[in-house]
């Protein structure tokens, strides 16, 4: 059983260093570092290239968002015969032994899950990071076969030192890169564990900044416009609804709501306006488009371990 890591990474230099040397303080336990490196100019390739040049280094040439830069790297190691995908952004810094831990669980033969979840703690690696709760499960058969293993079964996680159990990744589309940043990841568990089961595992730590309380209704400027989009699209996805009825028009006037509340600290009121329209309608008229394992098929270059 192999295991690679997979780290998105975008204009964070600083914090992807310390990631990538969490991550080779793993040990054995951690076959590669897949690193998608989106289009920095902070001159991160660079570094990674003089730093850690047993990582893999996937350049792919334009900000493909989270969710394509994941989907990127969780082909790339399933093409590669890994086993198991570990799922981080670029800010993450997982305690040492935190792997270990998963692949622990990961190994529990009768338990068979599609992916196992760290606890995503703040910075001192002692608090719960607010932003980053897995969602409990409340089928009581999982939570007596999650409990024996020391976890919890829950139904969804964030992309932040989340275990993929690449067999179960190879034979769904991969997390829908339309959505480029923003509840791939809820989108993404919530599949795997409609297929299998979800576990957190609460003494895997992965330390990850927590946002101060002041940044509680930020103004998101042109990305209220995913933000609205994905919420609507993962209505209509795990609800079933009609892009008119149900629960994704519900979800619509819920995602109105909350911008409205926005639109007094907006700085660009045509700006907010614009991403809010946007949002709506491709939320209710479109959907993202699936991609197998295999299919996606981004520009750019890779090299370091090849």
């Amino acid at each position: 059983m192999t295991v690679a890591a997979i780290v998105v990474s975008y204009n964070r230099k600083d914090l992807l260093r310390r990631c990538l040397a969490s991550l080779e303080a793993q040990g054995d336990v951690l076959d590669e570092i897949i690193l998608v490196e989106n289009g920095s100019t902070d001159g991160s390739p660079d570094m990674v290239r003089e730093e850690f040049p047993s990582v893999t280094l996937c350049e792919t040439g334009a900000n493909l968002g989270g969710a394509g830069g994941f989907a990127f790297g969780l082909q790339l190691a399933i093409e590669r015969g890994h086993a198991f995908g570990w799922l981080m952004d670029d800010d993450a810094d997982p305690a040492p032994g935190s792997l270990a831990r998963l692949v622990e669980v990961a190994q529990d033969s009768e338990l068979r899950p599609g992916f196992i979840a760290a606890s995503v703690t703040d910075d001192t690696g002692t608090a719960p990071n607010p932003g980053h709760p897995a969602i409990f499960d409340p089928d009581a058969e999982k939570q007596v076969r999650a409990t024996a293993v020391g976890g919890v079964a829950v139904t969804q996680a964030t992309f932040v030192g989340v275990l993929v159990d690449l067999g179960l990744a190879r034979t769904m589309p991969l997390p829908y890169a339309d959505f480029f940043i923003w509840l791939d990841d809820a989108e993404y568990t919530r599949r795997l564990a409609s297929r299998s089961i979800g576990v957190y595992v609460p003494t895997s730590i992965v330390r990850h900044p927590a946002k101060p309380a002041s940044a509680a209704n930020p103004d998101m400027a042109g990305r209220l416009f995913y933000y609205v989009r994905n919420h609507i699209w993962l209505s209509k996805l795990y609800e079933g609804a009609g892009a008119w009825e149900g629960s994704a028009v519900v979800k619509a006037l819920r995602v109105i709501g909350f911008a409205l509340r926005m639109f007094p600290d907006s700085r660009s009121k045509k700006t907010w306006a614009s991403a809010l329209v946007r949002g709506l309608w491709e939320g209710l008229a479109r959907n993202p488009r699936p991609v197998m394992p295999g299919e996606f098929t981004p520009t750019g270059s890779i090299s370091g371990r090849g």
